[in-house]
């Protein structure tokens, strides 16, 4: 079969791939790469800026799949990401991500040996630089007729730790968790695949970023998170209007499937028994694009499925949204 009637079913044959291909162990992470837009292949194209705010609560407790009573521990994050995208051909992109963020401890969970949980009044915050991810997106195909085009393209990259990992609690006692502090101290591999399709008023998008994370530490105690997957399936609708025009204003709806899923993280030379998951959100959005340099959207993750090993706080909502500005 020709490679353009493969992808020309390719939707059908990519959307069962990221439906069924995502079972692993995992944990929740703050690779938000993906987060470039709701559909990055159509948005983000030539040479632009981005910024991206995100905020993550984290007051719900889980063992395992089940939720259980929080014993009085919350976590806050706060990020805005500043993108840059520079267009060295028509299909190679670079893209670098700038991320400010704020972590806030009310709290702190901990587990006992027998899989006790009890919240330790700890507090913290810290606000800073987080750690600066560099990639390049290389499109190797493209596709188009009268009545769908579609486009494929792999993404690679390096997150370099540029975030501060010696943030302390409120009191100055002890070190904050690695999940609050501004950076991992690691450099991580990352490397990626992006597909869109889009038929008429309709398009179907999908992602995956992998990221192999190297050694960093957390205050004073060496620390690895565990290797890293995030993946999305949407689809979006134009509302209006019904017939394109590239110089006027478009309204979008979307819907999707964000999954994060990372392996155990190693602590101090050993393996941290409540760390590492799956979890996966139902995540409804807006998008307008505004002529053809302008795109604003916003996007709600609500939590549908949460497996983690061990006993875990774990977000109870996730708001993203962003603007993008293509010169």
């Amino acid at each position: 079969m020709k490679l353009k009637n493969i992808i020309r079913f390719s939707p059908v044959l990519l959307a069962s791939f990221f439906a069924f291909s995502f079972s692993v162990p995992a944990y929740s992470c703050d690779y938000c790469l993906l987060s470039q837009g709701i559909s990055p292949l159509e948005t983000v194209k030539g040479t632009g800026v981005r910024v991206t705010e995100r905020y993550s609560s984290l007051d719900s407790v889980y063992k395992g799949t089940n939720e259980i009573e929080n014993p009085g521990a919350k976590e806050e994050y706060f990020t805005t990401e500043f993108s840059g995208f520079f267009g060295i051909t028509d299909d190679l992109v670079l893209i670098a991500n700038l991320p400010y963020k704020k972590t806030r401890l009310d709290g702190h969970l901990h587990v006992h040996s027998d899989g006790e949980a009890e919240a330790h009044p700890d507090k913290g915050e810290e606000t800073g630089l987080g750690d600066v991810s560099l990639l390049a997106r290389y499109t190797f195909y493209r596709g188009h007729s009268l009545e769908m085009t579609n486009t494929i393209a792999g993404v690679w990259g390096v997150k370099l730790p540029t975030g501060k990992t010696d943030g302390r609690t409120e009191d100055g006692a002890d070190f904050l968790d690695a999940h609050l502090q501004l950076g991992t101290g690691s450099t991580d591999l990352l490397v990626g695949l992006s597909f869109s399709h889009a038929h008429e008023r309709g398009s179907l998008s999908g992602n995956v970023l992998a990221a192999i994370t190297g050694d960093g530490e957390a205050g004073d105690i060496d620390h690895r998170f565990g290797n890293t997957l995030n993946y999305d399936l949407t689809g979006k609708y134009r509302v209006y209007p019904s017939s394109v025009s590239p110089a006027g204003q478009q309204y979008f709806v979307a819907l999707g499937l964000n999954g994060e899923v990372m392996d155990r993280e190693v602590e101090g030379g050993g393996e941290v028994d409540d760390s590492g998951g799956h979890k996966l959100y139902l995540t409804p959005g807006v998008q307008a694009v505004i002529g053809e340099h302008l795109t604003i959207e916003a996007s709600y993750h609500h939590p549908v499925y949460i497996n983690v090993n061990g006993t875990q706080i774990v977000e109870d909502r996730k708001i993203t949204g962003g603007i993008s500005y293509i010169f």
